[in-house]
């Protein structure tokens, strides 16, 4: 291991209170971070001095497994092995001290309480936290998570996501009204039909997409949207094409693999981002109706380019039917592209997926208008506070998060949680 890398192996053991471990094995990999960006993350595997010989893969009750990340040396998660830990005792927190364990997860964060991640309900031994400014949840968001096994002994700590700092907002009141709310979710309705595999049938829904409206009420952003930003761009484009294209199509392997070389880590270890440009979406449009005309020639216009994804060297593009049913679950393509030369490369097509539902009973008539379904659903729209990144302002913007957990049977009326169906 490079003598920097092994440094603060060390020293995070040290700090976990594993004098009583060996180093026994460490890798190296790649995670992302905000769309566009990445790290790398040195994990490390600590087996208890006394523990028994196993299996070369395995890791015996106690072991522990940190993780840690190379540019900000902040650790990111820590895992001992089936709930049992051999760690100095005073080391971690234990399950009833919650504003001890609170002060620990700022001291290893390096984030501070209330003003970037706020606790969540707890459930049993778990502590749940979300990132948070000033109590405000933050969209992509962040999450924290900390386990204790039944002695109490903390046994899993994790932290994922994204906790932006005040100067990261644009402040600004919360000025959304019950009026523009109920307006904008109308707006989102939608009839679909949901597949009940205990009834082997389809049945006809209303519901209400959620959405993010900005508060200045001049844009409604998609969860696919926020979630993404620049590393995503939405398509709407109908494939269409006069030839065939009689040229073979060979895939090659996919490589979606996160583990690196510590050469790359120690070059490459601060985040680098890439944007999806105007020449990217052109270039890659082309060679997605060149795929189309080789793999599925005889289907132009039956396949809309539905987006583009940047993923480490990969162009992701999916591909949805140009004619959309009202099916939830309907059949898509994934073409994956080289992200310097636009060559298209491999592909999956998900109409197996399709195959499942074959047999299902066709969804009855709807009964109801949309007007109606929302008359029913109109007291269960919500609408919170949400700072949502905006790549163009590169700020977090507040916007009004408009949700809707149920939705109504479009054939008898009943109105029904959505996590039911």
């Amino acid at each position: 291991m490079d003598n920097k890398l092994e440094k603060l192996a060390k020293a995070t053991a040290e700090e976990c209170g594993l004098s009583n471990y060996f180093l026994k094995r460490s890798h190296i990999f790649k995670e992302s971070g905000i769309p566009g960006e990445h790290s790398y993350l040195l994990s490390t595997e600590w087996f208890p001095e006394d523990s028994e010989p196993m299996d070369e893969e395995l890791n015996p009750p106690g072991a522990a497994v940190i993780d840690i990340d190379i540019q900000t040396e902040k650790v990111k998660r820590i895992i001992f092995v089936q709930d049992v830990s051999f760690a100095e005792e005073g080391s971690f927190p234990n399950l009833n001290q919650k504003e001890e364990t609170i002060t620990w997860i700022e001291n290893i964060t390096g984030l501070e309480f209330g003003r970037q991640f706020q606790l969540l309900p707890t459930e049993g031994t778990t502590m749940h936290f979300q990132a948070a400014v000033d109590n405000i949840p933050v969209f992509p968001t962040g999450v924290i998570n900390v386990e204790f096994n039944n002695e109490g002994q903390l046994t899993l700590f994790s932290i994922d996501g994204n906790f932006p700092s005040e100067d990261a907002i644009h402040w600004e009141p919360f000025a959304l009204t019950t009026d523009i709310v109920e307006s904008v979710a109308k707006e989102q309705m939608q009839l679909l039909e949901v597949p009940l595999e205990s009834e082997e049938m389809w049945k006809s829904i209303y519901s209400a997409t959620s959405v993010f409206l900005t508060n200045d009420v001049k844009k409604v952003i998609t969860f696919e949207e926020a979630e993404e930003q620049a590393a995503y761009v939405k398509k709407q484009i109908i494939m269409e094409w006069e030839e065939a294209i009689k040229d073979p199509f060979s895939p090659v392997e996919i490589d979606l693999s996160l583990e690196a070389t510590e050469e790359e880590a120690l070059s490459d270890h601060s985040t680098s981002k890439k944007e999806l440009d105007k020449e990217d979406e052109e270039k890659a449009t082309l060679e997605i109706k060149r795929f189309l005309q080789r793999v599925y020639p005889d289907d132009s216009g039956k396949w809309m380019l539905h987006s583009l994804r940047l993923q480490d060297s990969y162009l992701i593009a999916e591909l949805l039917p140009a004619e959309r049913g009202r099916r939830v679950i309907d059949r898509k393509l994934q073409v994956y592209l080289d992200s310097e030369t636009y060559t298209a490369l491999n592909y999956s097509d998900f109409d197996s997926l399709i195959e499942i539902f074959e047999h299902f009973s066709p969804a009855q008539t709807p009964v109801l208008t949309k007007q109606q379904a929302f008359e029913l659903l109109r007291k269960h729209v919500e609408v919170t506070p949400v700072y949502v990144y905006s790549q163009t302002e590169d700020k977090y913007i507040l916007c009004g998060k408009i949700d809707c957990s149920y939705g109504v049977d479009a054939v008898s009326g009943e109105v029904i949680p959505l996590d039911q169906l």
